[in-house]
This record gives structure tokens, sequence and C-alpha cells, in this order.
């Protein structure tokens, strides 16, 4: 899949927050299509010893929900943690990611927030605008804003607001359990950015594509891990 722009990965924290703002005036929160066939999903897990990263992406069927392609990367973050620009520490790997992917899917789904970002510019703007392809953020924790909780039923839903600005959706995917946190991340707006993760959502709180990235990232890990091991057991023996 092409990178449709780069991103600065050796860009300081100061400067960072600031070409958020600037970059999210690029962006294009808008109706979004909602007759899609296939669906992306990332996830990125880390090993809590060497901070090393492994980078998943899947590509879903949006019908049967069947995983038809995925792609992978594992190596150190291209960007240290800096509070408030962990987006570009994420970005730094899902991009090289994107870059084996061969399915370029209908939207992405984001493991991470989009709009609902104190700079209106979280993980799922950052890739939006960088594959410039239309990206879902969808967190199971809020970021940004204060909101009051939907009812208690699958499919309930209500604003997160920053002042009078809507800038996410808080989502119920399942009957009474915590909800979601939904925002545009590029190529769509609150309404259908939610109804595309309601549509999504199977069995769990966590919409299926966002599982399915999960499980396929501690996958990676622990592959690496057994790998490391055999890796340790041949040079002792």
């Amino acid at each position: 899949m092409d990178i449709a722009r780069a991103i600065d990965l050796e860009i300081e924290a100061q400067a960072a927050k600031a070409r958020q703002v600037e970059l999210s005036k690029e962006l294009d929160i808008c109706p979004g299509r909602l007759d899609i066939n296939t669906v992306g999903a990332t996830d990125v897990a880390y090993d809590k010893e060497t901070d090393r990263a492994y980078a998943a992406i899947v590509v879903l069927d949006a019908k049967t929900l069947e995983v038809i392609d995925r792609a992978s990367w594992s190596g150190m973050p291209g960007y240290p943690y800096v509070p408030g620009l962990f987006s570009l520490r994420e970005a730094s790997c899902l991009l090289e990611a994107f870059r084996e992917l061969e399915t370029v899917p209908d939207v992405i789904m984001v493991d991470g927030h989009g709009w609902a970002h104190p700079r209106r510019f979280g993980l799922a703007c950052l890739l939006g605008w960088a594959l410039d392809t239309p990206t879902i953020g969808c967190a199971k924790n809020n970021l940004a804003g204060a909101y009051d909780d939907p009812a208690s039923e699958r499919g309930a839903r209500s604003a997160i607001l920053d002042g009078e600005e809507q800038i996410g959706v808080v989502l119920r995917t399942q009957d009474g359990i915590n909800p979601m946190f939904v925002s545009p991340g590029h190529g769509y707006d609150f309404e259908t950015a939610a109804d595309v993760v309601m549509a999504l959502a199977g069995e769990y709180r966590i919409p299926e594509p966002l599982r399915q990235a999960h499980n396929y990232s501690i996958e990676l890990r622990a592959a690496d891990a057994e790998a490391l091991g055999a890796d340790a057991e041949e040079v002792e023996s």
C-alpha cells in the first residue's frame, strides 16, 4: 500500500504539537461511505523489557468479517515516547507495516483516537492524512472532552463534547458493558464513523476488525519471544 505523505520523525515535541494543529485543517471530516466491502484495522504490541514494537494490520471482508489480508512490521519505534505525541510513535511503526499490505481497504479502523484529541489530530487522523485513506478512531478510553453515559443497550450512543464542539461519540457496542470511544480520523464524520463501528461489532466489546488486529500483534510478539528463547537454548547447548 502506498504512503501518500511522509511523516516527520525528526521533529521536536513543541513543533510536532503545533504541526498537529496545522494538519488537522487538512482533514476531511464529512459523511463517509457506509457500503464498504473491506475494512482494515491496526494494533501495536510492545515488548515490556526491550520496547520493541510489533505493528499489525489486518483487512477483513466487511460482510463476513473474515480476514482476507494482513501485514506486519517489528522493530524499535522511530519516535520516542513523548506524552501527547504517542500517535507519532505508533505511526512510525504502522506505516512500515502498511508498506507491506497488498489490499487497500475502503476504511481503516485504528486502535486509538481521531478527532477526539486535544489538538484534533490523534493517531487515526495522522494515518488518514499519511495514507490519504478514510480512517476511524476507536478507543477503549476517553482522551479529551466530556460526555454523558449512553443508555445501556447495544447501539446506544452519546456525544463527546469539548465545550460546545462535538469531537467524538461514545458508543455502546454490547448490552451493559463499557462503551467504545469513536471519532473520525479522515473521510468520515461522527455519525457515519459510529455507524461503521456498530456495523462491525461482533460478539465482543471491541469491534471484530480491531480484535483481529490485536490478536495478530500479540501473535507476532509471542512468536518473536519463542524464537529468541529457542536461540538462547541453542547457544547454551
